[in-house]
């Protein structure tokens, strides 16, 4: 097999319970890189207000990572606050150099610090770590990367120690500004169709030959406590999107767009977005077809690919729940919590955030990543850290 092509010439499950499969999943080539971002101190950013910035940034990681490999499909969990990114060991220069350069545009742009840091398969392995993958189709030729085994978590480990040798840092090279081509922010927060938006972090405390079962099992008590069926619990339904004339996340997306540069280049990258975002609402509320965009199409298109379940170690969910259910679902949580099954960390908003990379909206290339509003996934994990901190004592 070329070690390159691992990723892209893995077949893909079209069920998302398969995820939950072992035989599915392939351990990664010992020439593979993983890396881990995250924004330092996003939760004290999200109190003050800035979870869009915070949103932008994690999902800039991964366009500029897309963009920097064109035509080779690359394994990637959205985290909120961060991303968990895997590439191949040829691809690690220019990787590092992009990277870089969005470290350097959330520092001027947002004020935010992007930690960067990256461990190979090798290393990870050589310490008895395992990272393993399964790739979930969501729609047409569109994928999400699911992940397996504690070399994720271990990577974090060993990039958030201190002092630790496997930061990305700017003497990596930022060589100007990151790709960020067909990042966007111009949809206003999803509001709740059932009640709340409930964002769910779960790790399983058991072990590695029952976690999988047990992630199965989960998923599905968690379906029956909320009584609704998938279409119905995804966040994102096309009678909910609205693009509105000026987009709240407008300016947090012209200042992604605009790298470290401010001034004219700022109010440049605003001019172009105010454009695009004013032809788009235009498009969507007219739903007139043209060879570029089919507005109906979609929307439809978006709900298939929005990432609002995902699999890296720790099952993500955002999920649109009826608020006379989430008693119940907490109860059942903290139940298992307390017979040691599982951890786990929760918030609720009236409304998601999605932040979207568009490479081709007439050929549905896009994907769409959802958080819950004001706080998300940052705040859920929050919790889970603190509950995964006293059940190691």
């Amino acid at each position: 097999m070329d070690s390159e092509r691992f990723y892209a010439d893995l077949p893909a499950v079209t069920e998302f319970g398969e995820i939950f499969d072992e035989t599915r999943y392939r351990d990664f080539p010992a020439d593979w890189v993983c890396y881990v971002t995250d924004v330092r101190n996003s939760t004290d950013a999200i109190r003050k207000g800035h979870y869009r910035a915070v949103n932008m940034v994690g999902a800039s990681c991964i366009t500029a990572a897309l963009n920097a490999c064109p035509g080779l499909p690359l394994p990637f969990v959205f985290g909120g606050d961060g991303a968990t990114l895997l590439a191949p060991l040829s691809r690690d220069a220019k990787l590092c150099r992009e990277l870089s350069s969005v470290a350097a545009m959330a520092r001027a742009q947002f004020d935010l610090e992007l930690r960067i840091g990256r461990v190979t398969i090798e290393q990870l392995a050589a310490g008895g770590h395992r990272v393993q993958v399964a790739k979930y189709r969501v729609a047409g030729d569109d994928t999400l990367a699911m992940l397996r085994g504690d070399g994720v978590a271990e990577a974090e480990r060993k990039v958030k120690a201190p002092g630790s040798r496997n930061l990305v840092t700017a003497a990596d090279g930022s060589a100007g500004s990151a790709n960020l081509e067909g990042l966007s922010c111009r949809w206003e927060p999803v509001r709740s169709a059932n009640g709340e938006m409930l964002s769910l972090l779960l790790r399983a405390r058991a072990g590695e030959g029952t976690s999988g079962a047990y992630y199965s099992e989960l998923y599905r008590k968690i379906r029956d406590l909320l009584d609704l069926p998938d279409a119905d619990l995804n966040p994102i339904k096309s009678s909910g999107l609205k693009m509105t004339w000026l987009p709240g996340g407008l300016d947090v997306e012209t200042r992604a767009h605009s790298g470290v540069e401010g001034g004219w280049a700022r109010l440049a990258s605003k001019v172009r977005t105010l454009a695009a975002a004013t032809l788009g609402r235009l498009a969507f509320a007219s739903g007139i077809r043209t060879r570029f965009l089919d507005p109906g199409r979609y929307t439809r298109s978006m709900v298939q690919r929005s990432d609002f379940r995902k699999f890296d170690g720790v099952l993500r969910m955002v999920l649109d729940a009826p608020t006379d259910k989430i008693p119940r679902l907490l109860g059942f949580l903290e139940a298992e919590r307390e017979r040691g099954a599982l951890v786990y960390g929760v918030h609720r908003a009236p409304s998601a955030l999605m932040t979207c990379i568009v490479f081709s909206a007439k050929d549905d290339s896009h994907i769409h990543f959802v958080d819950g509003n004001d706080g998300g996934y940052a705040l859920a994990a929050v919790q889970l850290k603190e509950q995964s901190a006293r059940a190691a004592g």
